[in-house]
């Protein structure tokens, strides 16, 4: 049984401020770090450093920064072959501020990820007809991930979308008929639904918009209230775990790999987005998008302590 990822790959370079700056303001930053990000890759490393190493399907540069990437996977017992190296391309990056309260404003580069295309996913067509779950993102082009979803899908995967950043309604649309599970944040579950799940009843309500538009299962991150899960029969709210947050760039990428590897071992819906919460949540308490995935028996001490 296996796990697929296929999404986008950067090299982010983030520093950290005071105070996030405001249109034609400049700030000194107190100091920066460079490393391994891209939803796509953040959920890989998430997935990889929780004890199921998956495969990961992304595309770029053949430059320095692709080096880099190729690199770090590799040091994360990743097989490398899956990647994909654009000729033409520059590998992608993120410019990242975070400021003392741990939030962030990020400008994306996707360079080779925006490249991706159906010919690069038919070439790992046989990778995605032998997964379990599949987890998606929205920073490569609609075409590939819809084509990859499919393959997905006919080979009987259950398919996970992270809906980032969210499309308009027609292609929307289309991406959900192929979703089992979605999992917007607050943000992203008001885009597509016109909710603001800010509580319980707003969150029950998005998420039957989101069951009618084809999700079998909705599980809405809602931050500091913890998520909100429903596969309409049941629903209900795992409350957040009580953590020193200091960089929040990758814990939702977090929490979408811990929810398919807790699913993946065999874990019933909620407790599985309980597993989720911990994994997002330790990603809160360090630095770095990828880096800051944690290990599964910090996962596990986390959740043993809050019970």
């Amino acid at each position: 049984m296996t796990i697929a990822i296929v999404g986008s790959s950067n090299i982010d370079f983030a520093a950290r401020v005071a105070q996030l700056p405001k249109p034609g303001q400049t700030v000194s930053a107190k100091d920066y770090m460079t490393g391994p990000g891209g939803k796509g890759c953040n959920q890989a490393i998430a997935v990889a450093r929780l004890g199921q190493m998956p495969v990961f399907i992304s595309k770029i540069g053949n430059d320095v920064l692709g080096r880099s990437l190729i690199d770090t996977l590799n040091a994360e017992g990743f097989d490398t072959n899956q990647l994909i190296q654009s000729a033409d391309a520059q590998t992608g990056t993120a410019l990242i501020s975070i400021d003392d309260a741990g939030e962030n404003i990020i400008t994306v580069a996707g360079g080779a990820n925006m490249t991706m295309s159906r010919a690069d996913i038919r070439e790992k067509q046989v990778f995605l007809e032998h997964c379990n779950y599949l987890l998606v993102q929205l920073e490569c082009p609609v075409v590939a991930i819809a084509c990859a979803m499919k393959y997905a899908r006919e080979a009987g995967a259950t398919i996970i979308l992270d809906p980032a950043p969210v499309p308009d309604r027609v292609v929307l649309r289309d991406l959900m008929e192929l979703t089992d599970i979605v999992t917007p944040n607050i943000n992203e579950c008001s885009a597509m639904t016109g909710i603001h799940p800010d509580n319980d009843e707003t969150a029950h309500a998005a998420a039957s918009k989101l069951h009618e538009m084809g999700a079998r299962i909705v599980v809405i991150k809602m931050g500091s209230r913890g998520a909100f899960y429903s596969d309409g029969d049941q629903s209900g709210r795992v409350e957040p775990f009580d953590v020193a947050a200091i960089d929040t760039v990758a814990a939702g990428d977090c929490f979408n790999g811990g929810l398919a590897v807790a699913l993946h071992d065999g874990r019933p819906l909620r407790d599985a987005v309980r597993f989720a919460c911990a994994t997002g949540a330790l990603a809160t308490t360090r630095y770095g998008a990828a880096d800051a995935a944690p290990t599964l028996d910090q996962v596990l001490s986390l959740m043993e302590s809050a019970d």
